[in-house]
């Protein structure tokens, strides 16, 4: 047993007679509260907030992430959580042809390529699936005291 350590400790990790202590960089983990699963989007803990819904792969999807960073500039900006449609624990939720979001059961929920939800108590108070309305929706409005 001693031969076989002594040989893998010289010609395998070949570190028997390294003194030199490799460092090791350790990096935190970081945990990400701005992404929710579409499963669970109804359980946050603010009152109303919003669920941006898109999948990551898409062209267009610097651009909706763009207009979730500029609507948080707002000053009375709602959270907005964003989920992803390319991760596995969404795609069961993911069906292009019927994006039926009024749903008493969220496990029924269907979204398609982009959905903006506006969640209010608990429930979904509004449903988005164009662009331009999420864009609307999501607006960045300069306040006055920034204007020059």
């Amino acid at each position: 047993i001693l031969g076989i350590y002594l040989f893998t400790r010289i010609f395998i990790t070949k570190d028997l007679f390294n003194d030199e202590t490799e460092e090791r960089e350790v990096i935190a983990g970081e945990i990400n509260y701005n992404i929710t699963m579409i499963g669970s989007l109804l359980e946050h803990p603010e009152d109303e907030y919003y669920v941006m819904i898109y999948n990551t792969e898409n062209l267009r999807s610097i651009y909706y992430s763009g207009l979730m960073t500029n609507y948080a500039r707002n000053e009375d900006a709602l959270k907005v959580y964003f989920a992803d449609l390319n991760k596995g624990f969404n795609q069961k939720f993911y069906d292009p042809e019927n994006t039926e979001l009024d749903v008493t059961n969220i496990s029924d929920l269907k979204v398609g390529d982009l959905t903006l939800i506006r969640v209010r108590d608990g429930e979904i108070a509004e449903v988005w699936n164009n662009e331009e309305d999420i864009a609307n929706e999501l607006a960045y409005i300069e306040s006055e005291d920034t204007e020059n």
